[in-house]
């Protein structure tokens, strides 16, 4: 059964227990009301005749009493409309008055009104009075069956406006649902492009939104699985074509099977050894599963033992490299030989797409709460539209990032995956003509492995 449906039910089982509970209540409120009200007004009335006896006795005595209540109760018709007995007794007990339609008595205590009568503050009677409106009367049963008759129908009125409302609700509330639903469906079969519309900021919306996070995700993903299978394929394409032609002129004895002809199958395989190490610990790092050993490391001495390794050769292609830290060590938490790697792959780039005559520039320094490294050219710098790509993995500008230059193609994004890994991040500045500038901002030492430094530089 659909929820819709469970809705409705369970809300008109709630609309009509509810009614029925205000039904019932209301009922017997109304007709507690009404005999209250019934009782005040006999007990009122009682009174009024008890001061006009008083009045009477005061000038007249006992003398044709029984008379004169006939007479007064004959002109009082809005008395005798619910009058059932009277009863008039003086002090001493004597019944003076008894009158009753079809000579009934007064009925009980509890149906009764009694009031004492005083003259100048002396007793000198007692005047009993029953009402058949306290006893089932035709007037009770005509008001009780009235207001029962309202109540009845205000609550079948109450309960409809209710179920329309909630009809309106529950589709109100059942339609984000059924709209997630059937893009549930459409993702299940394999349409990546689905959205559902946030319409709202309550719990429903969220799920909207965060469906909409998952499938964008999951469109990411699936375009970054085609094009790692795309450029994989095209990686491995190239090494794998040199070494089966290579083998085949051994094969037909075009070229002996020495050392000098065995060399270049030597460099594809350890070519594609490199690209398969790298996709691996891609691969870990994505996932979370790289392994780190993280010691407190001086970055001032780490870096200068990078620079200190490409001195030789920045010096063979003309160009200036030169460090600036400052005189005491910058401690960070990290991995010394993954950051050894992120910092050589930087450098290394920096050098090798920097023309002759031209600069590259390391600096060390603190960055609360941690330490900041910045890597700087003056190559031809990275177009504006490649530079959002640079740390895809295999992604090459097609002028600046040539396959001709040598490399996977993985270089940066295993450094932005290393230094992510360690709760840090990478970013890269670059224009066209004036170089390009890398900068990596770690963790320090009393920082927690998955805090982030603060934005910007």
């Amino acid at each position: 059964m659909k929820l819709r449906y469970k809705l409705w039910m369970a809300m008109t089982a709630l609309i009509l227990f509810m009614g029925g509970t205000f039904f019932a209540i209301s009922h017997g409120y109304i007709g507690q009301l009404f005999r209250q009200y019934a009782k005040a007004a006999e007990a009122a009335s009682a009174e009024q005749l008890a001061r006009n006896i008083a009045a009477y006795y005061e000038q007249n005595g006992w003398y044709a009493v029984d008379q004169y209540i006939v007479y007064y109760l004959k002109e009082n018709p809005e008395y005798t409309a619910g009058f059932n007995s009277l009863l008039l007794k003086d002090t001493q007990g004597h019944i003076l008055v008894s009158v009753g339609k079809g000579g009934a008595a007064p009925r009980g205590q509890s149906d009764t009104s009694t009031v004492t009568i005083r003259v100048h503050g002396q007793e000198i009677g007692v005047l009993t009075v029953s009402n058949r409106i306290l006893d089932g009367s035709p007037v009770e049963q005509n008001i009780l069956s009235s207001m029962t008759a309202a109540t009845v129908w205000g609550t079948i009125l109450t309960s409809m406006v209710a179920l329309l409302v909630g009809v309106w609700l529950m589709r109100l509330m059942t339609t984000p649902l059924q709209s997630l639903l059937v893009a549930m469906k459409r993702l299940q079969h394999g349409d990546l492009s689905v959205r559902v519309d946030v319409s709202s900021n309550d719990e429903f919306g969220e799920v909207a939104k965060t469906f909409n996070e998952m499938t964008d995700r999951l469109s990411r993903t699936e375009e970054a699985r085609r094009h790692l299978v795309a450029d994989v394929a095209h990686e491995l394409r190239t090494p794998l074509t040199i070494m089966q032609g290579q083998l085949e002129l051994i094969q037909q004895g075009v070229k002996p099977a020495e050392p000098a002809t065995l060399l270049p199958i030597q460099d594809e395989v350890v070519r594609l050894a490199r690209l398969v190490q790298d996709l691996h610990q891609l691969s870990l790092a994505e996932v979370g599963k790289l392994p780190l050993e993280k010691v407190s490391t001086d970055m001032v001495q780490l870096t200068q033992r990078v620079v200190a390794n490409f001195e030789v050769e920045a010096e063979d292609r003309g160009i200036q490299l030169c460090y600036d830290a400052p005189a005491g060590p910058l401690i960070a938490l990290v991995d010394p030989n993954r950051i050894t790697q992120v910092l050589v792959n930087l450098v290394g780039n920096a050098v090798r797409y920097t023309p002759l005559g031209g600069t590259v520039m390391m600096t060390v320094e603190r960055a609360a709460p941690g330490v900041k490294v910045t890597v700087s050219d003056t190559g031809p710098g990275i177009a504006e539209e490649h530079l959002p790509h640079i740390f895809d993995r295999f992604y090459r500008a097609e002028s600046d990032r040539s396959r001709g230059s040598g490399g996977t193609g993985l270089g940066l994004a295993i450094a932005k995956e290393f230094v992510e890994a360690h709760g840090g991040r990478i970013e890269a500045d670059s224009k066209l003509g004036e170089g390009t500038t890398f900068r990596v901002y770690l963790p320090g030492n009393s920082a927690a492995p998955s805090e982030k430094p603060p934005e910007g530089s």
